[in-house]
């Protein structure tokens, strides 16, 4: 028998050794393929969510970005940019205790400077926006990421100096300039800062030309903050009492921006000045506005007080029956009287009502509607026109007119000129992305009169018998009646913030003119204007002249028995209005002997 040899047995076995070998390489080949395609999946994953969430959140959409990031972190539980990113939103969202959670744990996982993340970028943002705790955080921390950014360090100094803590600030300024010494932004916000604390305070409210109105004092006082013009100023500025916890003014609707902002309002010393002296010991209000933009120039309510040293007068204050802490100018209602009246020779105008079909009338001072008493002011006898009526305000005359014109063209043209609108002197700022009310009382007119009686007493500006006010409006409301009809029919949206701009000059907020109403043509404007300056030349508001300057004005009495309200509303010069302004005396007596005079001297002041 024949044997097969031997090396034809280790030849098979080798081959089949081979095969085996080569399946083992293969499975372990495939499960390596597997391992590094898993992880390799699963780490894409977490980029792209991670990257999509930077993304939504540079286009403000939050609640997007917040879900990427939250993804992201399902996938890898300890992802620091994940984390660095939840971070970005809890601090937008002013949830500074959570960023700083969620800022530790990232720099705890590993998280390591980036171009994924800037922080200074968005530090810059919120540094723009005037937001410097939101600022702050972010620049905090890029600064622990990369301790030489100049840009973060600049940044940190801003907030810094907003805040009021100005070593420091100039500290972080310095070690700016250290890492980039031509940083011209550093070196100028330095100087300032050294110039800030040599002065022992910030200023950081002021009138429209720049003149300072509040500062925060840097140094011990009585108060953080003070007035510069106290009383003058005081119904504007307001003030801030950590120990009543109470704000007004200024300084309690704009508080998010003050004091590391400056705000500049459209207030004119000059004018301010001028009102509060002319205004003298009575008990009122005067309300001054640029009659083609709307700006209120000058605001005075009287009593007033001294905002810097609200906290040791309180209980003087707060125990004056006067209530001096009321704003009479913009958050008290006062029947209209007789300014009113523009407003229905203004309906009569535009409807082409004519007057002869009226006129003459006879006023005996007093006679009846729907056997109801309806009271003149004085026995005007035979009342021969519109004009005539006006120079003399008998309401005898305007309550046949109202007749003619009619119920719902009076409550109609009462709406063209406003009341019933909502006005508000706050700001919409676009970079915050939000709205800040600075309200102001309704002013509301009659609707639907029920008979001859109530149209009367409507036409004339008055309000039905009884305790409650059918017709009111506020001074700053009356002021827009008078600015419209200077403004050739055109009455203008008031506003009192002219800008506010960031510690580093950049504007936040940039006030501008914008249109309330058209309530009549400019035809009948200057009809209007016509009436009105008759009234101060040859009618019942003569002490309203100034010598050289044409004054276009128009008288009010409103009230009852001994408390009467004087009314003076007007522009000047008539030709070419600079200013338009409403005078309320209140409980002060009559518009022609109180508030008419007033406006004389601030015209002489104004106008010399």
């Amino acid at each position: 028998m024949m044997r097969k040899p031997i090396g034809h047995l280790s030849s098979r076995s080798y081959y089949t050794k081979k095969r085996w070998n080569a399946v083992i390489i293969g499975i372990i080949v495939v499960a390596a393929i597997v391992v590094i395609f898993k992880f390799t999946g699963e780490n894409m994953k977490y980029w792209m969510s991670v990257n999509s969430g930077i993304n939504n959140f540079k286009k403000g959409r939050t609640s997007y970005a917040l879900s990427d990031f939250n993804r992201a972190l399902n996938i890898k539980p300890n992802g620091a940019l994940a984390l660095d990113g939840l971070g970005l939103i809890a601090v937008k969202q002013n949830d500074f205790e959570k960023g700083r959670k969620y800022y530790t744990e990232a720099l705890a996982a590993g998280l390591k400077f980036n171009s994924r993340i800037n922080h200074t970028f968005f530090g810059m943002q919120y540094l723009d926006a005037g937001l410097y705790q939101n600022a702050s955080f972010e620049f905090e921390q890029e600064l622990k990421l990369n301790q030489s950014d100049p840009d973060a360090l600049f940044g940190t100094g801003c907030s810094l100096h907003a805040a009021g803590q100005l070593d420091s600030a100039i500290n972080y300024y310095n070690k700016a300039l250290m890492y980039r010494p031509k940083f011209i932004k550093a070196r100028k916000n330095l100087s300032m800062a050294e110039d800030d604390r040599n002065k022992g305070a910030m200023y950081y409210m002021f009138d429209s030309s720049g003149d300072p109105l509040a500062r925060y004092n840097l140094i011990d006082s009585d108060s953080k903050r003070s007035y510069i013009y106290d009383q003058k100023t005081a119904h504007i500025t307001g003030f801030v009492s950590e120990r009543r916890a109470r704000s007004e003014g200024m300084e309690k609707y704009l508080a998010e921006y003050m004091p590391g902002n400056k705000v500049y309002l459209t207030i004119d010393m000059r004018v301010q000045n001028a009102i509060s002296r002319a205004m003298g010991w009575y008990k009122g209000a005067i309300v001054v506005l640029r009659p083609q933009t709307g700006e209120i120039l000058g605001l005075y309510s009287q009593p007033t007080y001294r905002p810097s040293t609200i906290d040791r007068d309180w209980w003087k204050v707060v125990g004056n029956p006067n209530n001096p802490l009321l704003n009479r100018a913009t958050d008290r209602l006062y029947e209209p009287g007789s300014i009113a009246k523009v407003i229905t020779v203004g309906a009569a105008y535009e409807r082409g009502i004519n007057e002869s079909d009226i006129f003459p009338i006879k006023c005996a001072g007093s006679t009846q509607f729907n056997n109801t008493p309806f009271w003149c002011w004085a026995k005007h006898g035979r009342v021969k026109s519109i004009l005539h009526t006006i120079e003399t305000s008998c309401n005898i005359g305007m309550a046949f007119l109202g007749f003619a014109v009619g119920s719902p063209t009076l409550y109609e043209y009462n709406q063209k000129f406003g009341f019933g609108t909502q006005y508000d002197l706050g700001i919409t700022d676009t970079l915050r992305n939000k709205t800040v009310s600075i309200p102001v009382k309704m002013s509301s007119a009659p609707e639907n009169d029920a008979n001859q009686f109530e149209t009367a007493m409507h036409a004339s500006g008055l309000s039905l018998p009884g305790n409650k006010l059918t017709y009111s409006i506020t001074p700053l409301h009356a002021a827009m009646l008078a600015a419209a009809i200077a403004n050739q029919g055109i009455m203008m949206k008031p506003y009192i913030v002219k800008e506010i701009r960031n510690i580093n000059g950049k504007v936040i907020y940039q006030g501008v003119p914008s249109e309330a109403k058209r309530p009549i043509t400019p035809i009948t404007a200057q009809k209007i204007t016509q009436l009105m300056t008759s009234v101060v030349t040859d009618g019942i508001g003569q002490k309203a002249q100034v010598s050289g300057i044409t004054v276009a004005g128009k008288t009010g009495t409103s009230g009852k028995g001994g408390n009467l309200n004087a009314w003076f509303i007007s522009f000047a010069p008539a030709e070419n209005p600079q200013y338009a302004i409403a005078i309320l005396g209140d409980g002060e007596g009559k518009g022609m002997t109180v508030a008419a005079p007033i406006a004389g001297e601030i015209y002489r002041e104004l106008l010399k």
